[in-house]
């Protein structure tokens, strides 16, 4: 009998990381696995109490979590992982929170070339940003957004993952991620890393 796709939730911080997961999501690379559902928490401090209300609501066989840390001293990066610590009263947050730092336009602009940005500051980004997607002036835009994500291919989502793996997974590092380990998860047809980071909770 055909085994039940595993149902996983990534919960995001806000628009753009919804609208870069979504352009992921719709590359087809992820295994058949797994079925894939994207929530938008609307900004970082609403992770926790989404990521409860998913968990308690019993809508997926898995749920994580996907932001920015922001800049040092990561204060509100800190406070999610320990609010979801604390939700399940032992340190679980390691293996279902996946970052950015210093934000997830660091992620995106991997698939066009090895960056190392130092800012989470669209101003400050701006110039690398449309030197690599040619997207002028980004504010994260409804518009903006979608011009870089429809660059997105198969070809250069592998060149997104190899930039990664040059990177630090220490959050408390510039520029760092391990968003590399959830992709690799949602590429491993052996879906059995989901009951086992499950039966950590």
């Amino acid at each position: 009998m055909k085994r039940r796709p595993k149902r996983i939730t990534i919960i995001c911080e806000g628009y753009e990381e919804f609208d870069y997961l979504m352009a992921l999501l719709h590359l087809g690379l992820w295994d058949s696995a797994y079925t894939v559902r994207i929530k938008n928490a609307k900004s970082l401090t609403n992770i926790p109490p989404v990521y409860q209300s998913e968990f308690q609501n019993d809508n997926a066989d898995l749920i994580v979590a996907f932001c920015d840390t922001e800049l040092s001293p990561y204060e509100q990066f800190i406070s999610v992982c320990n609010k979801i610590d604390r939700f399940h009263a032992k340190k679980v947050s390691k293996h279902i929170v996946f970052f950015s730092n210093p934000c997830t336009m660091q992620i995106q602009l991997s698939h066009f070339g090895a960056v190392e940005l130092e800012t989470n500051s669209k101003h400050r980004n701006a110039p690398v940003i449309r030197a690599l997607t040619g997207v002028d002036n980004y504010r994260a835009r409804d518009e903006q957004r979608r011009q870089i994500n429809k660059q997105l291919t198969r070809e250069n989502y592998y060149q997104m993952k190899s930039n990664l793996e040059h990177l630090s997974r220490d959050f408390r590092v510039r520029p760092s991620t391990n968003f590399i380990t959830l992709l690799n998860y949602l590429e491993n047809p052996d879906p059995s890393w989901v009951e086992r980071i499950a039966r950590r909770l």
